[in-house]
């Protein structure tokens, strides 16, 4: 395809972006096929315990972080190639029914000893699992009755070990309780056990509620320059229980509290892109331990996330709000948005792209 050819269906994504209705999000029935597909690497093998040293292991990866990254990045391209690819849809399916079997996933006995074992623990289940359920959900028909008890019951063991942690107690204006609340939403959206829709439903009002009257939201833009980055997964998870919860016939996008809403958010974090001086004054008030990634200051934000597939959640945003001013800001200031790419992110769920073609 000629550079010129490429400019041309670029394009037409992004303007049949911009006219997309607002409706249903394709958790349920999946997508279309078109959009969807992308290059497959090798499934590994998913750890059957997340024993994870106690150490900030974002940026210091160990092998059982590494492999749990490697079989989620494999899960969601496969469930992106699910619609056009038998071969995708049974080795998805065999990878889904191989962790659940084995009980993949499970805790060791001192999973919250030391300072960053248990969110690490914590953070690395939730999104190893997300897109691990967004992909069964899109799929679901291809699982027998008796094997969709067997990983329903799997997946929700989980997330019910997962809530009834200190730390999802006790997080309020943190990505990873917005990430609790993305993963329970899909789970109830799927399984239709309103107890999790309605616990990921109550994780996103309350964070619309913390917001700061400017769309910042406090304690993701308080990690120094990191700020913007935390900030994107916050609203990534935030998009994407609004998104499943509307299969469920709640708008979420419409909720305000106190005159904020989601929109707010989203116009803030693409304010920021262009000015980091806009969330530079909350990110020095960086609490010790989560603050910025090396190269990175208050003043010297980590703008990557508008330049790559962190943004992926910004096609379930514009399909429904292109044309209005916050979805201009938002392509404006993403150049991966604008180039029509598709790609896989664990916060947005996995390929977006092929999401919003549904």
């Amino acid at each position: 395809m000629g550079v010129g050819m490429k400019k041309t269906v670029t394009s037409l994504f992004v303007a049949l972006l911009l006219v997309q209705p607002a409706g249903a999000s394709p958790l349920l029935s999946g997508a279309s096929g078109s959009g969807c597909s992308l290059s497959l690497t090798r499934v590994g093998t998913l750890p059957v315990v997340v024993n994870v040293p106690d150490a900030y292991t974002a940026n210091t990866p160990d092998p059982v972080t590494d492999a749990m990254k490697a079989w989620a990045e494999a899960v969601m391209r496969l469930g992106s190639n699910a619609k056009q690819s038998a071969d995708a849809r049974e080795k998805l399916h065999a990878a889904l029914m191989t962790a659940a079997n084995s009980n993949a996933l499970s805790w060791p006995s001192n999973w919250s000893s030391g300072r960053d074992r248990p969110p690490s623990v914590i953070y690395h289940t939730m999104e190893t699992l997300f897109p691990a359920i967004v992909a069964y959900g899109q799929n679901r028909s291809a699982f027998t009755e008796q094997e969709r008890d067997i990983f329903e019951i799997w997946a929700g063991s989980i997330i019910d070990r997962l809530g009834k942690t200190d730390k999802i107690r006790s997080w309020k204006t943190d990505n990873k309780k917005y990430q609790f609340g993305a993963l329970s939403a899909a789970y109830g959206v799927i399984t239709g056990k309103q107890k999790f829709l309605s616990s990921g439903t109550k994780i996103y009002k309350s964070a619309i509620g913390s917001m700061r009257k400017d769309g910042s939201l406090p304690g993701d833009t308080e990690r120094g320059g990191s700020s913007l980055h935390y900030s994107n997964l916050a609203i990534a998870n935030l998009v994407a229980i609004a998104e499943y919860a509307s299969d469920a016939g709640l708008d979420l996008y419409a909720y305000q509290s106190g005159g904020k809403s989601i929109h707010l958010a989203i116009q803030f974090l693409a304010a920021a892109q262009n000015d980091p001086n806009l969330i530079a004054g909350y990110a020095r008030r960086t609490d010790q331990g989560t603050g910025s990634f090396d190269g990175f200051s208050a003043e010297k934000q980590d703008r990557r996330w508008a330049q790559g597939p962190d943004v992926l959640w910004g096609y379930s945003y514009i399909k429904r709000f292109g044309k209005t001013e916050t979805g201009q800001a938002l392509l404006a200031a993403s150049p991966f948005l604008k180039s029509g790419k598709g790609g896989v992110h664990q916060q947005s769920g996995g390929n977006t792209r092929c999401f919003v073609n549904g």
